[in-house]
């Protein structure tokens, strides 16, 4: 046993980290597919080497590089697993807790204090902006790219600098924003050993050489949210994400019945708080507040595409900040800290229970589908009363295909509940010409899907 004592002393607040992360985010462990997933799940399987090399390397959605966050994962865990949601969450939970120990080691080195850094870890847990990524694998990109970042400035850390540099150009491979991570790894050896500021320069270079070829194979777009803004827009758009990261707004979100001046107010306290943080925290703080900015800088051009998960790996510069100055004035600072958590911690459980409720709706409309074309073979399946959720959670990314069925649409006037801004949803309609003959030919049957319950519907009945 003793000889197990320093490693427990060591490891330990990780580990409790990691018992918390489950704890809150149990939730997310049984959240199923949605959305965006099923169009990643259609991704293989490869036919040649080649069609491989395609399918992992090539741009994808939106016109995004992201071999390994995106394409890798999905192709191959389907692959071993088939349309199973729990080893992906495993995945995700996996990456997370080694963030964890990663993020640690490194606030270990910037207090000198293993309670802080263990502050720190809750802190980063607590920040609404991590608890979408926690529940949508669509978005593993962000955990996967934290743990890049996290790894990179770990082993500029210990003056690792092959692996540094090898650590950093993977990277790069998970999501765009790693790009600015060379900007970070100045800000660190500037503030703390400018002797070495040379080596980071290759970076630099790696950067910017991935983001001309980025351009080059997936260009960006002109219309649209993800269309770049360069504007003034760029400082309101910030304005967004601080006001996000800082809990109160998110919090507002599910006590919208609170008094209108409730949430400008806790927002205005927790800043006055973290700008106290920042001027105590010293050269850490200016890497905190560094590490936030810079990652958070790309999406800054987007301001018709502000979502709360793009605050994963910023969140890290905020836990930073006010765990190196928790622990400079661990008494006089407390009260700081208890708030920042104590406006997170409830909006983070609300945020994974909404993205939970959300795939529990697509689980039982695809799985309730399945079921029943499975039972009767040969029917084509007309679904009516399907509602807006349904539609977008469920259905619009063509889930059913992934279980070799390619004939379920909705039924004529069957879109009639659905608010859908894009036009699609009439797209998924069968025409009353075709559903018509199908169903006085008994080779069709209407199935009312409202309210989560599967009803056959007689098509004299139907909408």
């Amino acid at each position: 046993m003793a000889t197990l004592h320093p490693r427990l002393i060591r490891y330990g607040p990780a580990l409790l980290a990691c018992g918390f992360l489950v704890c809150v985010y149990w939730r997310g462990l049984d959240t199923w597919f949605y959305q965006d997933d099923f169009g990643w799940l259609h991704l293989g399987p490869a036919k040649s080497f080649g069609d491989f090399l395609h399918i992992i390397f090539a741009p994808k959605a939106h016109g995004n590089v992201r071999p390994w966050s995106e394409n890798a994962y999905f192709y191959a865990l389907k692959a071993l697993f088939g349309i199973d949601s729990v080893p992906f969450r495993v995945v995700v939970y996996a990456t997370v807790m080694a963030n964890l120990f990663l993020l640690d080691s490194i606030l270990r080195r910037l207090t000198g204090s293993a309670w802080a850094a263990f502050a720190g870890l809750i802190f980063w847990l607590a920040s609404p902006g991590i608890a979408p990524g926690l529940c949508w694998s669509s978005i593993y990109n962000q955990a996967l790219s934290t743990f890049f970042l996290l790894l990179s400035l770990l082993l500029l850390m210990q003056r690792r600098w092959r692996a540094h540099v090898i650590v950093f150009a993977l990277g790069l491979g998970s999501l765009e924003t790693v790009v600015m991570y060379p900007a970070i790894a100045a800000l660190y050896l500037w503030l703390y050993d400018r002797a070495q500021l040379r080596r980071v320069l290759p970076l630099f270079a790696i950067s910017a050489a991935f983001t001309v070829l980025h351009f080059l194979v997936a260009p960006s777009a002109k219309t649209g949210p993800y269309a770049m803004q360069f504007d003034a827009r760029i400082l309101r758009t910030f304005w967004s994400y601080l006001e996000m990261a800082l809990g109160p707004e998110r919090l507002g979100h599910f006590y919208w019945m609170w008094p209108a001046w409730v949430v400008p107010a806790l927002t205005a306290a927790m800043l006055a708080g973290l700008l106290a943080a920042l001027l105590l925290a010293g050269r850490a703080g200016v890497l905190g507040a560094g590490w936030f900015v810079l990652i958070l800088a790309p999406v800054l051009l987007l301001p018709d595409h502000v979502m709360d998960y793009l605050l994963f790996a910023p969140a890290v510069g905020v836990a930073i900040v006010l765990a190196c100055a928790l622990s400079r004035r661990p008494r006089s600072f407390a009260a700081v800290a208890l708030f920042y958590v104590a406006c997170g911690l409830p909006a983070t459980w609300h945020i994974v229970r909404w993205n939970y409720e959300r795939s529990q709706i697509s689980r039982t409309l695809v799985l309730g589908v399945v079921e029943y074309s499975r039972a009767h073979p040969g029917k084509t399946l007309l679904l009516t009363g399907m509602d807006t959720d349904q539609f977008h959670a469920g259905y619009a990314d063509l889930p059913f295909e992934l279980f070799g069925m390619k004939n379920v649409f909705l039924a004529p006037g069957g879109d009639a509940k659905i608010q859908d801004s894009t036009g699609i949803a009439p797209l998924y309609v069968l025409a009353p010409d075709k559903a018509g003959p199908l169903l006085a030919a008994g080779r069709a049957v209407i199935l009312d899907i409202s309210g989560g319950q599967l009803r056959e519907v007689p098509a004299a009945k139907a909408e």
